[in-house]
C-alpha cells in the first residue's frame, strides 16, 4: 500500500480532510466520508453531544479505529 501523507508516526492513504458539520444526519455524513476515501474528519467540539446518552454519536457511524478525528474548537469556551 502506498501512503501519500505521514503525520508523525501515522500514515494516511488520502490527503483529503472532510468536515462533518454540513450533513443532515450522521448516516449521510458516514456515507460521504466513506465515498470520499478520506482518512481524517474534522468534528466541531461544540456540536458533540455529551449530555443525552440516548442520542446517537458520530462514532456510532464512523469508527474512530479506522478514521482519524480532528477536533475543531472553533473558538469554543
Amino acid at each position: 500500500m502506498v501512503y501519500v501523507l505521514r503525520i508523525f508516526q501515522k500514515n494516511f492513504k488520502s490527503r483529503l480532510i472532510v468536515g462533518t458539520g454540513k450533513y443532515k444526519n450522521f448516516e449521510e455524513t458516514a456515507n460521504v466520508v466513506k465515498a470520499s476515501g478520506a482518512d481524517i474528519v474534522t468534528v466541531a467540539v461544540r456540536r458533540v453531544n455529551i449530555y443525552d446518552k440516548n442520542q446517537p454519536l458520530l462514532m456510532d457511524y464512523l469508527d474512530p479505529k479506522s478514521i482519524t478525528y480532528l477536533p475543531n474548537t472553533a473558538g469554543c469556551y
